[in-house]
């Protein structure tokens, strides 16, 4: 069974534990390697969205992947890595996350966490992964960008627990050790964990694309961790990320 040699870069501030790691995995930096940073001043998420990363609240971290693998394996790695990441929260909290597809955490309406995987890629085959996971902690309304505060929250915000940093980040290493571990045997080894957190399952989505937006009945979470709409058309189809975006209907 594959197994993680974690080897712990930390720092007081970076822009980004990505671009940083992405810098160290080009230079050759071995699997295994983490980047985490206290604070990010150009934290980043998917599409180009920024992350707000305020300094001693969160868990901002990245870890470097070599799979032996397709480069269109990206996406499920991403979402094991979303459900492994809850598993972690919820050993150590005793809350249960929900995931928002393809990469967000939730708690209790809120977003809590964004997962990025950046990857290069050799022929058709990747070179490497970097997970970058942005995790609200102990974050309080007020400190978040006021544009913001209406959507994103945190472990504190949400629930009122003020967890210890160090033991989460020690929760997730080892869940995302096992998590790998398993993903290298099967891409969708966490396929039902990740569905039974699934909010969005069984509700009225907008899609949206760059061929236009519209509403669907979200369906089902295929083995590759595409996302099955029916529209109102009644036509199925399967979404995968990238260009896409969902937003969940109230």
């Amino acid at each position: 069974m594959k197994k993680l040699q974690i080897k712990l870069n930390a720092f007081e501030t970076l822009d980004s534990t990505n671009t940083y790691l992405k810098k160290l995995a080009a230079e050759g930096a071995s699997e295994g390697t983490v980047v985490i940073a206290n604070a990010q001043t150009a934290g980043r998420g998917r599409m180009g969205r920024s992350f707000a990363s305020a300094q001693g609240l969160g868990i901002y971290m990245s870890l470097l992947l070599r799979p032996d693998c397709a480069a269109s394996c990206a996406q499920s790695l991403t979402a094991n890595t979303a459900a492994a990441v809850c598993m972690a929260i919820e050993t150590v909290s005793g809350v249960k996350p929900e995931i928002k597809w393809v990469n967000d955490l939730y708690l209790k309406g809120k977003k809590i966490c964004g997962i990025l995987c950046e990857s290069a890629v050799s022929g058709d085959k990747l070179d490497y992964a970097v997970i970058g996971i942005g995790l609200n902690v102990i974050t309080r309304p007020e400190d978040f960008p006021e544009e913001l505060r209406h959507t994103a929250g945190s472990i504190y915000s949400q629930t009122g627990l003020i967890i210890e940093r160090g033991k989460l980040i020690s929760a997730i290493l080892t869940e995302l050790d096992g998590m790998y571990a398993a993903w290298c045997e099967d891409k969708s080894a966490y396929l039902n964990e990740y569905k039974s957190r699934c909010t969005m399952l069984g509700r009225v989505v907008t899609v949206i694309s760059p061929d236009g937006d519209y509403d669907a009945l979200a369906k089902d979470i295929t083995p590759d961790f595409g996302l099955v709409v029916e529209t109102v058309d009644g036509e199925t189809r399967t979404l995968h990320s990238g260009e896409i975006s969902v937003k969940i209907l109230d």
